[in-house]
């Protein structure tokens, strides 16, 4: 559950109000400017017209009275006045010096920011306020990406990849501040597999990247129904779209491999969540099918990331237990021979051809059969603890 207390507001709306009066030849005039982010008003002088303005100026000051003791200025000075929000006041304004003058000023402060709502959503909490709030998002909450202005008057929070517990300040666009306290659990994070279902001595065939298609790989697919997921960075597959459309017009499955292949783990949650995003999206706006596993690259992940993978939209990330050199010759986690139910990595380069029919013997000598790869088959199968090492 999202636990939500309002504790405080900030004083003042997104207002300011200032006015002036004009001044007589060489008398001091007087201007004021409202504040609502402090909740004052400042009342100063300006120089009456004429030559002798300025020096008859420094040799006055004001005298402010109407809301409680009066404040006096120094010479040339200036007067703050405080004005509880959503009051209206009126100021008796005395200039002292070589040209005395007086007037009265009226002042209004608008009602204080105020929190109206705190809706729960799915993906965290939604918080309305009372008047708009400045663009530029809050900081974000116990270091993570988690604040963003989603409307004039609205700021949501999300879920990150750790729970938070937290005071939330939004401002306005005159700086004036409300707070909200905020307990937030963590989202759902996406763990990472190296083992899949072993059921029918399964074994399943992975290609990381793309940036070298294999025609010989996709003549394989075609003459065998080999089942192979490839786990695509976006930027290869835009440059490759035929290949990879003929990829999936053969039973190949696409996986989300990230835009452009960063280490997740040096990156922000949000930064993490829209390489896994814009990854998915295009993928699929590209190849016909959305992609629901990822792999994430150098099989660098953590806690950010497998909950980056969640907010991007997967189901699964996926690892490897075995692994293809360029040689063709097959290394397991083990040092064993392969097993059913592991994951087999291999790369979008060349050779890649050469490679794969070398592992299609070594399956066939352990009386493997490959399949493809779903969410599914990872139902019961522990996930993967540590980050893995590879590209």
């Amino acid at each position: 559950m999202l636990a939500v207390a309002l504790i405080f507001v900030g004083l003042g709306v997104a207002w300011v109000g200032q006015g002036a009066a004009a001044a007589a030849s060489g008398t001091p005039g007087v201007a004021w400017a409202l504040s609502p982010a402090s909740n004052t008003v400042t009342l100063r002088m300006t120089p009456g017209a004429g030559a002798s303005g300025r020096q008859i100026l420094a040799h006055s000051h004001l005298v402010v009275s109407g809301a409680g003791q009066a404040q006096q200025s120094a010479p040339g000075g200036v007067v703050r006045v405080p004005v509880p929000p959503g009051r209206r006041i009126q100021l008796q304004v005395q200039v002292a010096g070589p040209r005395p003058a007086q007037q009265t000023v009226t002042v209004a402060m608008p009602r204080p920011l105020r929190v109206t709502a705190a809706r729960h959503t799915a993906a965290g909490l939604l918080v309305s306020v009372s008047g708009p709030l400045r663009r530029r998002a809050p900081r974000p909450l116990c270091g993570q990406d988690t604040v963003s202005v989603v409307a004039a008057t609205q700021v949501a929070v999300a879920r990150g990849p750790a729970p938070c517990r937290a005071v939330l300040t939004v401002t306005a666009r005159d700086g004036e501040q409300a707070a909200i306290r905020v307990a937030i659990p963590a989202m759902h994070e996406i763990p990472v597999y190296s083992f899949a279902n072993p059921a029918r001595r399964a074994i399943y065939i992975t290609v990381d990247d793309g940036w070298t298609p294999s025609a010989k790989v996709l003549d394989l697919m075609r003459q065998t129904h080999l089942p192979v997921t490839a786990f695509l960075i976006l930027q290869a597959a835009q440059r490759n779209l035929p290949y990879w459309r003929a990829f999936v017009a053969a039973g190949g499955t696409v996986g989300d491999h990230t835009v452009s292949h960063p280490n997740l783990t040096k990156l922000s949650l949000g930064q993490a969540s829209t390489q896994w995003g814009r990854a998915r999206a295009g993928l699929g706006r590209l190849l016909g099918h959305t992609p629901v596993m990822g792999r994430p690259p150098y099989g660098a992940f953590d806690r950010t990331v497998e909950a980056a993978a969640s907010r991007g939209g997967l189901t699964a990330l996926v690892g490897w237990s075995a692994t293809v050199g360029s040689t063709g010759a097959v290394h397991t986690w083990d040092g064993r021979k392969l097993e059913p139910g592991e994951i087999v990595l291999l790369h979008w380069a060349p050779g890649l051809g050469h490679q794969l029919v070398r592992l299609l013997r070594a399956i066939r000598a352990q009386h493997l059969t490959p399949a493809p790869l779903i969410p599914a088959d990872f139902a019961g199968v522990t996930p993967q603890r540590h980050s893995l090492d590879g590209d």
